[in-house]
């Protein structure tokens, strides 16, 4: 019962791919132009809904409240206690609101497959949603067989939109830290030549770690030479490649994210996730750096 309609829905996304996108981008290209262009206020929004400021993603963590309330609701129902019922339900439709918004926030910074499921679930929870709002209404109007039977089924969307929310992550890797995984330097060990980094610019580092080659993006101040992961937290975006903004601060060239270049900071959005900092030092012509615990 729950395998069928799961199988459909990730049937549907792979056979209708082409218009999917077709139908992804013209919604993501003209709302995404509007709020990056909407000045520091909307997108100190933006950064505010992404959850810049709590260091991890938004949305997943305000899902759980219209779910869990729509999850009372529906056993509220079956033990037919009315009023905690239709509580429930309202509470639910409310934190849906900013959930849907910070939600669409982490939407206009992704393509392809993730986009395309994104926008299906997008499309879910949306329905689910309008369902339970007309099931609240026609809770209200006295209609309340018609309302158990509109809550079900938005509740029913909700589920199958919260699975494929999880396929976006488990699966697709959407929102996952790109730098979990690199692995840390106790000692120090070199980077770059010294002579290579010129004052004030950008630079590429690279160092080998237990096998593994990591990217860190250097910036000369006078005698000090600061380092970060090159690679962007976010999305995976080449950080030596990005611009140099507010003296110390590096913007990926991808989506516009900013990081501290002293000590990782996340100084805009749409990252959550710090970028692993380094110690730097100079030996013998060599830039040798360490990673900060």
């Amino acid at each position: 019962m729950v395998v069928s309609p799961i199988r459909a829905v990730n049937s549907l996304v792979a056979s209708n791919s082409e218009v999917l996108d077709a139908w992804a981008k013209a919604i993501q290209g003209p709302l995404g132009s509007a709020v990056h262009g909407g000045g520091p206020v909307v997108l100190a929004l933006k950064d505010l809904l992404h959850g810049v400021w709590l260091g991890h993603p938004l949305h997943p963590a305000l899902t759980d409240v219209p779910l869990g309330a729509w999850t009372a609701g529906v056993m509220f129902d079956l033990l037919g206690v009315e009023d905690a019922a239709d509580a429930s339900f309202a509470v639910g439709s409310l934190a849906a609101v900013p959930t849907v918004l910070a939600g669409t926030a982490d939407w206009l910074e992704i393509t392809d497959a993730p986009r395309r499921v994104g926008f299906v679930h997008a499309v879910l929870n949306v329905a689910a949603l309008g369902l339970v709002l007309l099931s609240l209404r026609a809770r209200a109007s006295g209609s309340r067989g018609q309302g158990i039977g509109l809550s079900l089924l938005g509740y029913s969307l909700a589920a199958l939109s919260g699975w494929l929310g999880g396929e976006l992550v488990y699966v697709l890797g959407s929102g996952v830290s790109r730098t979990a995984f690199e692995p840390a330097s106790s000692d120090f060990v070199p980077a770059t030549d010294v002579a290579s980094l010129q004052e004030g610019v950008l630079a590429r580092g690279r160092i080998e770690v237990d096998g593994q080659t990591v990217t860190l993006a250097l910036l000369k101040r006078g005698s000090e030479v600061l380092a970060i992961s090159g690679t962007c937290s976010h999305a995976g975006g080449p950080l030596p490649e990005g611009k140099l903004v507010d003296n110390d601060c590096v913007e990926c060239p991808w989506h516009h994210s900013r990081f501290s270049l002293r000590d990782g900071r996340v100084r805009r959005g749409p990252a959550t996730v710090p970028q692993p900092a380094y110690e730097t030092r100079v030996r013998d012509g060599k830039v040798e750096v360490r990673r900060i615990a």
